[in-house]
């Protein structure tokens, strides 16, 4: 499965009426963003662990991968992530109740996807490889 079809669940799901297809959005735009970031790490030789622990991978070898603009996507990660958190979790938390709200993180995602496309090729994606695997082996025991 392309994980890219959960955004457009996302951006479908965002111009719903009701609060759980905004909160839903949310969801759906982060684990878009989430997976597209797994498969760019898995694509490059880098495990990614399978469940909860993934998560924090995907953000990490994204800060740690020497690209200004892939750091920046991991940094918004973590805010999606937390903002997913927000959205499945806190029902009272009527941030998340609104379409504008939901559209904004679906644009948002998408950004961050597209941002992760631009380096699945060529030099920029072979040093992003080097800078993780040496991260990576800074790290491991």
């Amino acid at each position: 499965m392309d994980p890219r079809d959960f955004l457009d669940i996302a951006k479908k799901l965002s111009g719903g009426s009701k609060a759980a297809e905004y909160r839903t959005a949310v969801s759906r735009a982060y684990y878009a963003t989430y997976h597209v970031g797994a498969d760019f790490f898995k694509a490059i030789g880098c495990r990614i662990s399978e469940g909860p622990s993934g998560h924090g991978e995907v953000i990490r070898n994204l800060a740690n991968c020497g690209d200004l603009e892939l750091a920046k996507v991991g940094s918004q990660l973590t805010d999606l992530r937390t903002q997913r958190n927000n959205a499945d979790y806190y029902l009272d938390n009527i941030k998340f109740d609104n379409q504008k709200t939901s559209q904004t993180i679906a644009i948002k995602s998408e950004q961050m996807i597209q941002a992760l496309d631009r380096c699945d090729s060529g030099v920029r994606r072979d040093e992003i490889a080097k800078a993780v695997k040496e991260y990576l082996r800074k790290i491991s025991p």
